[in-house]
């Protein structure tokens, strides 16, 4: 699961997952590390430890692939 989305990082808080694990980062996109830091807010219900980057060149190829396939690219 990609952290893209404030939807995810709420649903994530709601939950009160302790941990969250994650591969690539998404400076545009995401809303953990960048963006509205989601977990930071004060409106924010529970913050997980967030660990990010692992294996992160591999994640972030698999995210490039699905995407450019999806946009009927090659």
């Amino acid at each position: 699961m990609t952290l893209a989305l404030a939807e995810a990082a709420a649903a994530i808080s709601f939950a009160r997952l302790r941990r969250v694990y994650f591969g690539a980062y998404d400076p545009k996109g995401e809303a953990v590390e960048h963006g509205p830091r989601f977990f930071a807010q004060p409106t924010s219900h529970h913050a997980p430890d967030t660990y990010g980057g692992i294996d992160e060149t591999c994640a972030g190829a698999l995210l490039t692939g699905f995407f450019r396939e999806r946009r009927g690219g090659t």
